[in-house]
């Protein structure tokens, strides 16, 4: 058995625990906690993407989470949820394929050449920095600093400041870059390797290379013209 090879492909329900298990089973101080429910409906409804190793076992996962829409409101942004992997795969291109997959795959289910989509946002505590490089590579740009009302559930364990404010920084992905990441996503789903991993990508809805370039071109004149 290839023990480099890596698998990426779309969450389905059944892989909901396994997803939990590796990232909110012991909670980071950093990361907000979740119950099972929640990793399920990220995945019913939104864009989750996971990578496997040559086991099978589930090393890494990203999600978009897609808020519910009405007529009645405009939508809240979408929000980038971050990405958890193993250590031993991480520092090696995985991350950024993640995200990129997750990110893609979000734009192409809501309102691909819509010049204006629905917004993504990411969330990182004011002492996190380990995910900053990471966004700045994706293209997400710093906005603000917010402060996290009390009782919102699933930050109860959180470090606070000494006057006890819970404090974030928010990020703002430009619309602009799906241009690239729909390039990327063809890339990754046509390449065989990711550094030393040997790699598949397993697309959904449609999502091929061709049709992908023709998304960015197609954005890329809407823009200039």
């Amino acid at each position: 058995m290839d023990a480099s090879r890596l698998d990426f492909t779309l969450a389905k329900a059944s892989d909901a625990q396994a997803i939990f298990d590796l990232v909110y089973l012991h909670p980071d101080p950093f990361l907000r906690a979740v119950k099972l429910e929640d990793v399920e409906n990220w995945i019913a409804h939104g864009a989750c993407w996971i990578v496997r190793d040559s086991t099978n076992k589930i090393v890494g996962a990203c999600n978009i989470r897609v808020p519910e829409t009405t007529a009645d409101s405009a939508p809240e942004p979408a929000e980038f949820g971050g990405i958890f992997l193993l250590p031993n795969y991480r520092e090696r291109g995985v991350a950024d394929a993640l995200a990129v997959l997750a990110l893609a795959s979000y734009y192409w289910d809501n309102d691909p050449e819509d010049l204006n989509p629905i917004p993504v946002i990411s969330h990182v505590h004011i002492k996190n920095d380990k995910p900053l490089k990471l966004l700045d590579r994706i293209g997400f740009i710093f906005q603000r600093e917010i402060s996290v009302p009390d009782g919102v559930p699933g930050f109860e364990h959180m470090p606070r400041e000494e006057d006890g404010r819970l404090l974030g920084k928010e990020f703002l992905l430009p619309a602009e870059r799906r241009i690239q990441l729909f390039r990327e996503m063809a890339k990754l789903i046509s390449t065989r390797e990711i550094g030393t991993y040997a790699i598949s990508v397993l697309p959904a809805l449609g999502m091929i290379p061709e049709e992908l370039e023709r998304l960015a071109t197609h954005l890329e004149m809407k823009r200039s013209g």
